[in-house]
């Protein structure tokens, strides 16, 4: 993750929300997948939320009258096409819809987690004390390099999904790493595919 201001996750009500930025980890999951999220290295590589994908829709989130105060709820419909709202917070020049969601939201795939804990700028670094070939592949990751996860990767992010769940509460909210809302979080920083459900967003 590049940018950590609550946008992408967006936390709110108990509920997690990824509907800008990283398309393709929002088109590839899907209900039933694990969602990691570590900072890159401007966050020291913190574990910042560990989210089970428990609903996906498409366009719809943007157009349902119970998500439309969610702040990554910045886009409307107008005569079929996707448009910036003038009270947007996030991407408010516009500028990012295409990447976001589509001209007419055929990229706007949302993923909503009520099975989460975001730590945000409480999260640390300290799992790469104790899973090995986690710390390996986040150190390994670059721009745009997608792998498919080796067995030992895979055990160690279910153990160290255990541990989070174990040492915080259902659905836990810390705070965002940031509070400067005009940070992009679409670079295309590294992400990794297995075959199992599973994607981590980096």
């Amino acid at each position: 993750m590049v940018a950590d201001n609550g946008g992408a996750p967006c936390v709110s009500n108990g509920l997690l929300s990824l509907a800008i930025c990283k398309p393709m980890i929002r088109k590839m999951a899907e209900i039933g997948s694990l969602i990691f999220g570590f900072g890159g290295k401007s966050y020291e590589q913190r574990l910042i939320y560990i989210a089970s994908v428990t609903d996906k829709l498409r366009g719809d989130y943007y157009s349902q009258p119970k998500y439309s105060k969610r702040h990554d709820c910045i886009y409307r419909e107008a005569n079929g096409e996707a448009q910036i709202r003038s009270d947007a917070r996030y991407h408010s020049s516009g500028d990012q819809l295409k990447h976001d969601v589509g001209s007419t939201f055929e990229r706007a795939d949302v993923l909503l987690s009520k099975d989460f804990r975001y730590l945000g700028k409480q999260g640390t670094a300290d799992y790469k004390n104790n899973f090995p070939k986690i710390n390996e592949l986040i150190n390994s990751l670059k721009r745009g390099h997608r792998v498919n996860l080796s067995p030992e990767v895979h055990s160690e992010l279910i153990k160290l999904k255990t541990l989070i769940w174990k040492n915080y509460p259902h659905n836990f909210r810390g705070e965002p790493s940031d509070s400067d809302f005009t940070k992009i979080c679409n670079k295309q920083s590294g992400s990794c595919k297995i075959h199992a459900p599973l994607r981590i967003h980096h």
